[in-house]
């Protein structure tokens, strides 16, 4: 799981690693028995997720997930490239700033990256709520967001990553019944693409470099908390 890519050289090095030494996957694509898979996830649909990844992704000829939240995506854009880098993270989703400065991808960006068969757009919400919040319309933010992305993209969507990783049983259920594959956080390895809740978990991938993240000790930290998510239900 990856947000925004500060740092292109570290993460060309990583995700040359991963394509190196595992099978790049994404969701219900056949896993190849007593090995371990990778699946890369972006979230926000960030600019960089055009600029900076979607070349590497062409180079590498590997495959990723990018998590859209419907209502911040314009159709296009004249703003600087340099302006939609550097907004701040945290000011990306205030106000009018998705409008002003553009630092997510566009629909024709997005629509690119679809058509090249190299990237699998999710929904990531309409508004990137917390969707455990007791006045959240479930049907606006899970639904509405999933039709507007397939219009817009003339693509099935059947994937949707739950936007802070928050969710409980309630909006699961709900989450289900529209969507093939659904995505959180749990810092967990997976055993399949369902597990034995309908959930894949994800590992926080934001500045690693190189190798990091895959060592024997992490495996087993990340082996033992899908255990726990399991068992929690969770």
């Amino acid at each position: 799981m990856y947000h925004r890519i500060s740092d292109v050289e570290m993460f060309n090095t990583h995700i040359g690693y991963i394509s190196q030494n595992y099978p790049v996957v994404i969701p219900g694509d056949a896993l190849p028995q007593g090995k371990l898979s990778v699946c890369l996830t972006f979230d926000d649909a960030y600019f960089d997720s055009y600029h900076s990844v979607f070349p590497i992704l062409e180079k590498l000829q590997i495959r990723a997930v990018i998590g859209v939240p419907a209502r911040f995506i314009m159709e296009d854009t004249s703003v600087d490239k340099k302006i939609r880098l550097n907004v701040p993270y945290d000011d990306a989703m205030k106000s009018n700033v998705f409008i002003e400065k553009a630092p997510f991808c566009t629909w024709q960006e997005l629509k690119e990256m679809a058509d090249s068969g190299l990237v699998r757009v999710a929904s990531h919400s309409n508004s990137h709520m917390n969707l455990i919040r007791g006045n959240v319309d479930l049907t606006d933010e899970i639904v509405l967001s999933k039709q507007i992305i397939e219009q817009r993209l003339s693509q099935e969507i059947d994937t949707f990553i739950y936007p802070f990783g928050k969710v409980d049983r309630r909006v699961h259920h709900f989450a289900s019944g529209h969507y093939k594959y659904l995505m959180r956080i749990g810092s967990a390895l997976n055993k399949d693409w369902h597990n034995s809740n309908n959930m894949i978990y994800r590992v926080n991938g934001d500045n690693l470099m190189g190798r990091k993240g895959f060592g024997k000790i992490n495996i087993l930290k990340y082996f033992l908390k899908y255990i726990s998510n399991t068992i929690r239900r969770k």
